[in-house]
């Protein structure tokens, strides 16, 4: 027990020795101020000049009054001696934070004073520091010591201090792309560590979208997954289209997120989507664009995720980058969403079922998609009847085939309904979730009669369409006289690239590749549409690989958009074909029945057109039929009957 004390008392000597050597470093003071401040200190048991706290200089205000000081003034003197002990050995620490300071010489010597004393209070050592919890607390210094007016343009001053360092370090790094890092904290967009961002956002520091609190407590997934889609819009898009459609939705949808529990943006139920919809639609905006950012969230986690997100409840599918053979880019399936189907057991089996579709079979994505959308009705009528798909009966999925039975579509419709759902059956069968297709498909497949449809265009339409053709735009009657000329698909004529077009021993020739056959064809041009195609391309200054006919983005024309122009267009001008206004693909048929006409056989039309069978080609020639009724006619004028024929025959052969 002794020894205790003798250390105890060693220990309060060492420390006492240090604080007066503290004190003998400061500059001069009064021996009274001195006695009395370390007598203070050592009642305290504070041996640190660097700990003294404001709280500890209030109080020795009071202990000097019971000590019989009772002027305010000299009291106030007595405590400024603390003050100044303080300081000058926490500004020790504070050299480098000081040569920051002195570097900026943008900003007034008062108001880098006011800020090294917080920063030196605050045991902040440099600039880089600052951050918006050291932002909101610069400001409740200055409420303490600064007049409420002059308050703004000293926080200005400490904004202005971290722009600087900011920029600073920005020339010092040789990286072009200066990320944000996330942490566990409240993030403000203006102290960006990129200085072009944080300059933009100096201007607008009470915009909505600016603050992101990250240290709340919540779903830890759900705050990286809000923090990577900021970081992607913050590096991928303009300051007035980032703020606007991208920020304030987000951070709205973040706090909603945050309400409702939600932990994976990727897995919302449509339900959720639904109620953001509603609370969205709330907000008192002109062009509301709050609804749309769940798509635009959902799309970037899905491109930015390390590995595909086979979990998600949405796919985005140009994070698949798909062979040219399996892709129309003029006819972009964007994604395939699950979210309609309700049961996510079901639901399961149906992402199974579109993996192996897109990871394994070589099927066009379009297919891909079509027939997903006939497996997805087939999964949400097993939703409202509450079965399971992998524990069907025959009878359960006759249900399903009677309701199809009642539908309104065409026969080869139907059946391609019938057959994708075996399919989907023998997809569930391999996988060893049935020992057999739980019905048969024959049973249900109807017999379809091989219809002609008699679609060409007629000659009057034409007329009018070509008479004001120099209403359109030039790109757009380029293409129509593409269809017109040659009978392509629309989707081929979007997708011309210029090393298409060529001349070979003064013939004009166009390559073109047939996304629905799979396979390229070359055709002969007339030679007027190909001078004038090469105008455009010079003009329009058309890269060897680039696509002749561009969106805004420098993409292929998108057929959707190209048909949708056509229609207004030609309502406008009062144009109609038959019982509807504007079709692409009749030109097909009215150049296959021209050629017909005109002489060519059913093989040179089938080369033309792409097709590969000949029976297909008949199809699109309208005039077959008329040839036929003719020729039948001119023999019966020409023979009595088919049984007078058949004698005369017989009696040239003797019999």
């Amino acid at each position: 027990m002794t020894m205790e004390v003798v250390n105890c008392f060693y220990e309060e000597k060492k420390n006492a020795e240090y604080l007066e050597r503290q004190i003998e470093e400061c500059p001069v003071r009064e021996k009274r101020f001195i006695k009395r401040g370390i007598e203070y200190l050592y009642l305290k048991n504070v041996y640190d000049v660097t700990e003294i706290e404001d709280s500890l200089i209030d109080s020795y205000a009071l202990w000097l009054q019971e000590h019989g000081i009772k002027d305010r003034k000299l009291i106030g003197v007595y405590q400024k001696s603390l003050r100044d002990w303080r300081m000058f050995h926490k500004q020790k620490e504070f050299v480098k934070l000081k040569e920051e300071l002195e570097e900026c010489d943008t900003v007034e010597q008062t108001l880098k004073n006011k800020v090294y004393a917080f920063m030196v209070e605050k045991k902040i050592y440099s600039l880089e520091e600052i951050d918006w919890d050291v932002r909101v607390s610069y400001e409740q210094y200055l409420e303490k010591t600064i007049n409420k007016r002059n308050r703004p343009w000293y926080l200005s001053g400490l904004d202005k201090l971290k722009l600087f360092d900011i920029k600073k370090r920005n020339n010092s790094i040789r990286e072009t792309k200066i990320r944000l890092k996330y942490q566990e904290k409240r993030i403000y967009l203006g102290y960006h560590p990129d200085y072009n961002l944080a300059k933009e956002f100096y201007y607008c520091k009470d915009a909505e979208g600016t603050i992101w609190d990250f240290s709340i407590k919540t779903s830890q997934r759900l705050k990286y997954q809000i923090f990577t889609v900021l970081n992607y819009a913050l590096e991928n898009f303009s300051e007035r289209k980032l703020r606007r459609g991208y920020l304030a939705p987000l951070h709205f949808f973040y706090v909603y997120c945050i309400d409702r529990g939600i932990s994976d943006l990727t897995q919302l139920e449509q339900n959720q989507i639904d109620e953001y919809f509603s609370k969205a639609k709330e907000v008192p905006l002109v062009n509301n664009r709050y609804p749309q950012i769940v798509d635009k969230v959902q799309r970037i986690l899905f491109l930015q995720a390390k590995d595909i997100n086979w979990d998600a409840n949405v796919w985005y599918l140009e994070r698949f980058q798909f062979d040219i053979t399996r892709y129309d880019p003029t006819r972009p399936v964007k994604r395939i969403s699950f979210l309609d189907i309700l049961d996510k057991h079901n639901r399961e089996y149906l992402k199974m079922y579109v993996k192996y579709q897109l990871g394994v079979t070589g099927a066009a994505v379009q297919n891909i998609w079509a027939r997903t959308y006939i497996t997805k009705a087939f999964l949400r009528f097993l939703d409202k009847e509450k079965l399971a798909v992998d524990k069907l009966t025959a009878a359960e999925i006759d249900l399903y085939m009677r309701e199809l039975q009642k539908e309104c579509v065409e026969i080869a419709t139907f059946n391609d309904k019938v057959a994708e759902i075996h399919c989907f059956f023998r997809f569930l069968t391999a996988r060893g979730y049935y020992s057999k297709v739980p019905f048969y498909s024959e049973y249900y497949i109807k017999r379809e009669p091989v219809p002609h449809h008699y679609r060409s265009v007629p000659q009057n339409t034409v007329t009018e369409i070509l008479q004001n053709l120099n209403q359109l735009p030039e790109d757009m009657r380029l293409m129509y006289l593409h269809l017109w000329c040659l009978g392509l698909r629309i989707n081929e004529v979007c997708s011309i690239k210029r090393e298409g077009y060529y001349l070979k021993e003064g013939v004009a020739w166009l390559r073109i590749y047939q996304h629905k056959m799979k396979m390229e064809k070359v055709i002969p041009i007339p030679m007027i549409l190909y001078r004038s195609m090469m105008v455009y391309i010079e003009r329009k200054k058309i890269g060897i690989d680039s696509y002749v006919f561009q969106n805004s983005k420098g993409g292929p024309f998108l057929s959707t958009h190209y048909w949708h122009e056509m229609v207004a267009w030609c309502k406008k001008q009062g144009i109609r074909c038959g019982d509807h206004v504007f079709q692409t693909h009749d030109y097909r048929h009215s150049v296959a029945t021209a050629l017909y006409e005109r002489g060519a056989s059913i093989q040179a039309i089938r080369e033309f057109l792409g097709h590969k069978h000949e029976n297909m080609t008949r199809r699109y020639i309208d005039c077959i039929q008329k040839h036929v009724d003719m020729s039948s006619e001119q023999y019966y004028k020409e023979q009595k009957s088919l049984v007078s024929e058949w004698k005369e025959r017989s009696d040239k052969d003797g019999n």
